[in-house]
């Protein structure tokens, strides 16, 4: 992944939505369109948003467009990139199997794959250590960007790309997401039920739970109302980018399925029912198991407690994708977002959705500092900023992403100079970041002022020597 690409995915796997009663929904929900509509004048949102209570959708509006080729918008029935969400219904898939009796937890993944290349993983991993995240397995990612020749068909057709890779650590002893734990999965899965994952996803989770728009379609398939992702152009500022050559061929049992809002509040509600896990399975699949940077994650769901309120849910994110299923169990509450764009709008609708349920949390002032910071130095300069940033004594802590992102936002809207005083912000408060660095230095290009980004990668290199990128910046700008 790029320096960019993590940023996208940066929105990760935070989440939060909680209502103290079904009766608040409206004034509530009201806010929130509000909100959302102002988000496509500022961050340029482009998705959809539901808020329900029970199985009664409160609200379900959708902004911005499908397709900016052809000027399709997207409506309540537009399906989106999930990225990482249908890892909940891969779980989901997994502790049916466990009810029935068909495989434990505690299997090792070699019982049910015998031939798995890696003996140790096959060993020594279980299902419970896949589904939490702690088998040590690695990700597909960098086999993937280097792959030569076709992309993956199947599920086994990833297994060359990380399978081989030892283990990162002692299986369960730590947390470290993994995309290939969950092909694993599925791969046991289809060894278990004689079917391919996707046809078993659709059976035992898509179609009990009515879910009649979601499906792991190929990317070249011929589907009706289907969402492009786009992101800002950081080379050419002011055009959009189609990030759907990005995205997998077709989804798998780690992400990468589509779906609407409104299939993924009946999933809930399915869930929530125990109409795809019995009672006592439900109660074990809606708990965190194990601490995490983004909160308690369990079998492929995680829960967080938000000033005293439980929410469970999923996030996924990729390129030109930032998307969310959020669920209270108590409250029985669902809400969704997704949405095509860059990930800023999704951020601020978390953040807004945080504090409007359950009052300013860490994350929601850390947030709100942020945007005051990016405001004030867009209206009185960089010294503001920096002055502001540096006197605060409360503890609260600007999110460079969010810097980063407003100010190739404004460069994109041809505001270049408030843009690379934002960069310049960033490294001011970020002073460990050799990130912050490299940053202004693609400013500095993309606005045109060669010599000042040659001077600032030089910088960058000095504290990251042999960076290939950086170098092939400085030569590419040497000879213009």
């Amino acid at each position: 992944m790029s320096r960019r690409g993590a940023l996208s995915l940066a929105g990760g796997l935070a989440s939060a939505l909680a209502l103290s009663s079904c009766a608040r929904h409206g004034s509530q929900g009201e806010r929130l369109i509000r909100h959302s509509q102002a988000l496509v004048r500022t961050k340029d949102f482009s998705g959809t948003v539901l808020l329900a209570c029970g199985q009664h959708v409160e609200f379900a509006e959708s902004y911005g467009l499908a397709d900016r080729g052809s000027g399709e918008h997207n409506t309540i029935d537009t399906k989106f990139n999930l990225a990482s969400i249908p890892k909940i219904f891969t779980a989901t898939c997994i502790l049916q199997l466990v009810e029935a009796g068909a495989i434990s937890l505690d299997d090792t993944l070699g019982m049910h794959l015998p031939d798995y290349p890696n003996r140790d993983a096959a060993e020594r991993v279980t299902i419970a250590h896949m589904l939490m995240h702690r088998s040590g397995i690695g990700n597909y990612w960098q086999g993937l960007a280097e792959l030569d020749g076709p992309h993956p068909d199947s599920h086994r057709d990833y297994l060359p790309l990380f399978a081989d890779i030892p283990l990162e650590h002692e299986p369960g002893n730590a947390f470290s997401y993994s995309n290939g734990g969950y092909v694993v999965l599925g791969l046991i899965i289809e060894a278990v039920t004689g079917k391919s994952y996707f046809e078993h996803v659709q059976q035992a989770v898509f179609d009990r739970a009515g879910m009649t728009n979601t499906g792991n379609w190929r990317q070249d398939a011929d589907v009706s109302n289907r969402a492009i992702p786009y992101m800002r152009s950081e080379e050419i500022p002011g055009e959009w980018v189609d990030c759907s050559s990005r995205l997998e061929p077709r989804g798998s049992a780690g992400g990468g399925a589509y779906s609407t809002a409104g299939d993924l509040h009946r999933f809930a509600t399915a869930l929530m029912r125990n109409r795809l896990l019995g009672a006592e399975m439900t109660s074990v699949f809606l708990q965190g198991r194990g601490e995490t940077p983004v909160g308690s994650y369990g079998y492929g769901i995680i829960e967080q407690d938000l000033n005293g309120t439980r929410l469970l849910g999923h996030s996924g994110g990729h390129y030109g994708i930032a998307c969310e299923l959020m669920m209270f169990p108590e409250l029985d509450t669902t809400f969704v977002v997704l949405t095509n764009g860059d990930v800023d709008a999704y951020w601020d609708t978390e953040a807004f959705v945080h504090e409007l349920i359950a009052g300013p949390t860490e994350k929601t002032r850390n947030y709100r500092f942020t945007q005051d910071l990016v405001d004030l130095t867009a209206l009185k300069g960089l010294e503001a900023g920096v002055t502001m940033g540096q006197a605060n004594t409360d503890g609260r802590k600007a999110r460079e992403g969010v810097v980063d992102l407003a100010a190739f936002k404004l460069i994109h809207r041809g505001q270049n100079e408030i843009g690379i005083n934002l960069l310049q912000l960033n490294r001011a408060l970020q002073r460990n970041s050799d990130y912050a660095i490299y940053r202004l230095a693609d400013g500095l290009r993309v606005t045109g002022q060669t010599a000042q980004a040659l001077d600032m990668y030089r910088t960058y290199l000095g504290r990251v020597p042999g960076d290939a990128e950086a170098e092939a910046r400085i030569a590419e700008l040497s000879k213009s």
